[in-house]
């Protein structure tokens, strides 16, 4: 296939689907290429190295965050419903099968370079803020006292990128009602404590 015919984003793509499947480690840049359906020459017209393609791609997933969570959250007034539409678009952008594999990648930072490896931690830690302030703009909004906002943001985060191991698109419990799940399990845990 000649470079041309295959989106820059789509190598990612399936470059990621193949992290994700077989392990960074055990991936070759060979095996990236057949995958993608580009010979070894065309895969490195689109990246330098297999490091730089984990970066390239740890940082799309990470623009991808941006996109689809941050940027509509910047819409909405009422902290309480910034945060319930921030739990239904993190999950939808994590399930979707699509993206499920450059998400379901964003811990592989160890293969890095320390530089990289520092870039992709910093913009982590970027998206563990908002979801802190987030947290802590209900909490002040609801004179909750009792809830550690960056605490509940770590245990929020935790469970909606674990989400991933286990969800299956075929399986008997639906997007839609995880998103409904998730909501109602943590928005009343951290309301709770106002009772």
């Amino acid at each position: 296939m000649s470079v041309a015919k295959i989106p820059r984003n789509r190598v990612f793509e399936v470059a990621a689907e193949v992290f994700h499947r077989n392990g960074y480690d055990n991936t070759s840049m060979s095996d990236v290429a057949t995958a993608a359906g580009l010979t070894k020459a065309g895969l490195y017209h689109h990246v330098a190295s297999k490091e730089a393609l984990l970066h390239t791609i740890l940082d799309y997933g990470l623009d991808m965050t941006d996109s689809f969570v941050v940027e509509p959250l910047k819409r909405i007034e009422d902290p309480l419903e910034r945060l319930k539409t921030m739990i239904e678009l993190h999950l939808r952008l994590v399930l979707d099968e699509r993206n499920r594999e450059v998400t379901g990648i964003l811990h592989e930072c160890q293969s890095l370079s320390d530089a990289d490896r520092a870039r992709i931690n910093r913009r982590k830690k970027e998206y563990v803020r908002m979801t802190t302030k987030l947290i802590e703009d209900v909490t002040k909004k609801y004179d909750i006292a009792a809830v550690n906002p960056k605490l509940a943001a770590f245990a929020l985060l935790g469970m909606l990128n674990w989400t991933y191991q286990w969800y299956k698109a075929s399986g008997p419990i639906r997007c839609d009602e995880i998103v409904q799940g998730f909501q109602k399990m943590f928005l009343q845990g951290i309301l709770a404590p106002k009772r």
